[in-house]
């Protein structure tokens, strides 16, 4: 049973119309985008279930689609602007 995502409840990225902050479970080779998610811990216990393929990246998903940017840098916890 994988978890499952609420990706449109994620913050919007103000750099890319159309797309949400999250933390990404991703496959490198050959690429595959699972899903994005709210916390690490989701997106790390849904990289873990599927095998040492995958793996978790902070970046940013166009929803509707498989595309992911990862690599950004991840939120501080306790930080508001």
């Amino acid at each position: 049973m994988s978890i499952r995502s609420l990706a449109g409840n994620l913050p919007k990225d103000p750099d890319n119309a159309g797309s949400v902050l999250g933390w990404g479970v991703v496959q490198g080779s050959p690429w595959r985008f699972v899903d994005i998610y709210a916390s690490k811990d989701a997106a790390e216990a849904e990289a873990k279930s599927r095998g040492p393929r995958y793996r978790v990246e902070y970046g940013s998903h166009r929803l509707g689609s498989d595309d992911f940017m990862g690599g950004l840098e991840e939120p501080l916890l306790g930080h508001s602007s």
